[in-house]
């Protein structure tokens, strides 16, 4: 059968099942995480701006937290005091003017002035305020720039980030600009010599205008993962559906440039038109393969999700794993390791989409291929407030992430901190393996300076552990098995208890050194592969059922699967010692026989081939890669072959004949260079002459129309059609010109 790919958009679903475990409450606490209740920042609700800021003012490594009162037009810096789990405020000045009609004003820190110090960025309704720091919490206004006119009155958003690597913190100023027509527009504001200098605006969105109400969100990255470290900028708009937006960064010390790059996620399957509403999005390294990835979470037609698309250092978003998000719709999410276990987790903040709670959607990070483990639900105890902004960063000092969170949309709310004590356990065994009166010293420590109580528990194998009577730190023991460790501690309210858990730690006895031959062996199927020990007295053999195969130094063995043998061997004086032998197959070919046309039309030449043979016999005598055929009637063709690996098997395949030869329609083109679906292909249109077939695009627009289309040489796209097309949905309407009814449809334009 000829190779088709029937495109349905590669789309790689998450393997795991994304079960939400039991819903908890704040304080939370399960095995690896620990997270405190709710701590006010600012004692009275403030009206707040978009961009929550927290970080170092004081230039001492203590974190600080920025909120904005627009009603007084006052900022004030708050600092942590963890002795009292409190805020206090460490200073406030009041912004010229006011904050201006509208409520949502931007806030962002930086250094602006070259003194190593973060200075604050402010928008109003008109102007743009630089606060320099002058140490000791002592901020003044450095520098003012008049908002453009035709940004007045509309909603702001900053985002800080030293633009052309010159070492000055620069900004983007993004806004809506309806004065002169639809869209968002994004202007870079470059800072030299601590003076800020505005640059060409560049506009995007262009379908869609106000920001008002709606969720924008940015990121910068160096997305190609390039040498100069220079940042692309990503903004996402839930107005756009399906719709990414790059700045490709390409500034030099002396001025900013930048490439617009839209990108157009594939519709939900099965629906055909745009349908992923994206709220949030950010840019992070999942996997830690040192590329970023694209994370975006929000609305489409199947319900809430969050998408992982893997990053290949370019501005690709293809193969996403889509990841539901049942009942929770998330305002904010960061992709961080809260839970000091070396993987990042994706922790979101929203509200429950059936009831007015609100929380955190988190997702603990893995290792594995589906990036993150169930949902676990986290309900905040102050469940009316919304929470649409989130920072994860140390605030309280004890080495570990916390989570800070803040309302703008619904403003005249509080910020607050969650503490995160969710330290990890250092666990191990000296030795490791033990045998006779020799005992091993079990010991756990935690990096926390709280006072903490060790309940240790034992099992023989991995599976039912029970508690023992140690309490200290470490122990000592002849008994091997598997041990682990829980640890309680108070957290800043002393009725809430943390418990933290220990890796398992296992102790075998002492086992001598089993040495083994053909350790790892691939052989072809009905192969024999002999084996043989050494390193002990006695040996026992057995297979993956556990049943005893062959007593002594040496065995064979007949392979029919891939399989791992484990012998053990004795010493007189009774210690037992392991090794494996890995038999493994050379993988069964699982191709099959691909045909140029299957079914094909009575008389047709068919083409036979499986490139990944190495010799080849086919039932029509050939010895050629490639077979030809022309069947009158239904026929089975067979071929024997060796792969590279010198295995013998055989294949067939079953050439049907079409009585009708109809035409056949492929909605998926791929222009990859790999010389597949390259094309707009119609099977059998050729035997219709006066044909005819038109192309629109997503808006309806005619782009193609061609008389007796042949897939040869009238076809679509051409060459010269890639120059000018974007991968999109495209809409096809085909006359046989026989009368028959007209045939309509879709066509996916792709690039991988």
């Amino acid at each position: 059968m000829k190779a088709k790919k029937i495109i349905t958009l590669l789309i790689l679903i998450c393997g795991l099942t994304q079960g939400v475990r039991s819903q908890s409450f704040l304080p939370y606490t399960q095995d690896n995480i620990c997270l405190d209740e709710l701590i006010n920042v600012n004692a009275n609700p403030l009206g707040n701006p978009k961009n929550l800021v927290v970080a170092d003012f004081g230039g001492g490594g203590v974190k600080e937290v920025i909120v904005a009162d627009a009603t007084s037009s006052i900022i004030k810096v708050y600092g942590f005091i963890p002795a009292s789990a409190s805020f206090s405020l460490q200073t406030f000045f009041t912004v010229p003017g006011t904050f201006g009609i509208g409520k949502h004003r931007a806030i962002a820190a930086g250094e602006f002035t070259g003194d190593a110090l973060l200075d604050i960025v402010f928008t109003t309704d008109s102007f743009v305020f630089v606060f320099k720091n002058n140490a000791g919490f002592n901020f003044t206004q450095h520098f003012q720039l008049a908002i453009p006119s035709n940004f007045v009155g509309q909603e702001h958003f900053l985002k800080v980030d030293d633009i052309n690597n010159f070492g000055e913190d620069d900004f983007y100023l993004i806004s809506s600009n309806t004065s002169v027509g639809p869209g968002i527009t994004v202007m870079p504001v470059m800072c030299a010599s601590s003076t800020l200098i505005p640059q060409s605006s560049y506009k995007i969105f262009n379908s869609k205008g106000s920001l008002l109400g709606a969720s924008l969100d940015i990121n910068v990255g160096n997305v190609k993962g390039e040498v100069d470290g220079l940042k692309d900028l990503m903004i996402t708009y839930d107005n756009v559906p399906d719709s990414v937006f790059f700045l490709e960064n390409n500034s030099t010390p002396s001025i900013l440039l930048f490439n617009k790059l839209p990108v157009y996620l594939a519709p939900t399957s099965p629906f055909p038109t745009p349908d992923f509403t994206i709220t949030c999005s950010e840019l992070a390294d999942v996997n830690s393969d040192s590329q970023l990835d694209f994370i975006f979470s929000g609305k489409c037609a199947t319900g809430n999700k969050f998408q992982v698309y893997p990053g290949f250092n370019a501005f690709s978003l293809v193969l996403p794993i889509n990841i539901p998000i049942s009942g929770i719709n998330v305002n904010d999410f960061k992709i961080e390791d809260i839970n000091n276990d070396g993987v990042k987790d994706f922790v979101g903040v929203g509200n429950y989409g059936s009831t007015s709670l609100s929380g955190i959607a988190l997702y603990p990070g893995n290792s594995t291929s589906s990036y993150f483990d169930p949902l676990v639900a986290i309900t905040f105890t102050n469940t009316s407030m919304r929470p649409d902004e989130l920072a994860i960063t140390d605030v309280d000092q004890n080495g570990i992430n916390d989570l800070v969170i803040k309302p703008w949309k619904a403003n005249f709310d509080r910020t607050y901190l969650i503490p995160n004590f969710s330290y990890k356990i250092t666990s191990s065994a000296t030795p490791s393996a033990i045998c006779g009166a020799f005992p091993a010293t079990i010991a756990a420590s935690i990096t926390s300076t709280l006072p903490t109580n060790y309940n240790w528990e034992y099992a023989s194998s991995a599976s039912t552990f029970s508690t023992i009577p140690p309490t200290t730190s470490s122990f000592t023991t002849t008994i091997p098995g598997f041990y682990r460790v829980h640890i309680d501690f108070n957290m800043y309210n002393p009725n809430n208890t943390c418990t933290l858990a220990s890796d398992t730690i296992k102790i075998i006895s002492n086992a001598p050194v089993i040495t083994v031959s053909s350790q790892n062996t691939t052989v072809c199927y009905g192969d024999y592969v002999i084996t043989s020990a050494s390193g002990a007295a006695t040996y026992t053999w057995v297979s993956p059922s556990a049943s005893p195969i062959f007593f002594g130094p040496t065995f064979s063995i007949q392979v029919v699967a891939s399989l791992v043998y484990t012998v053990t061997g004795e010493l007189t004086n009774g210690c037992k010692g392991t090794n494996t032998v890995s038999i493994n197959l050379h993988p069964l070919n699982t191709d099959v026989i691909s045909a140029s046309k299957n079914p094909a039309c009575m008389g047709d030449a068919v083409s036979l081939s499986m490139p990944s043979a190495f010799t080849y016999t086919w039932s029509n005598g050939s010895n050629n890669a490639v077979a030809t055929v022309t069947p009158i009637a239904v026929s089975i063709y067979s071929l024997v072959f060796t792969d590279a690996n010198g295995c013998s098997s055989s294949k067939s395949v079953t050439i049907d004949i079409d009585p009708t030869c109809n035409p056949k329609v492929y909605n998926g083109i791929t222009v990859n260079g790999d010389g597949n679906n390259d094309f707009f292909e119609i099977e059998n249109i050729e035997k219709f002459r006066g044909n005819s077939v038109k192309i629109y695009n997503r808006w309806g627009k005619e782009i193609f129309t061609a008389l007796n289309y042949d897939n040869k040489t009238n076809y679509w796209p051409t060459p010269e059609d890639l120059k000018t097309l974007v991968p999109s949905t495209y809409f096809y309407v085909i006359n046989y010109g026989d009368g028959s009814e007209l045939q309509k449809g879709w066509v996916e334009l792709m690039t991988n």
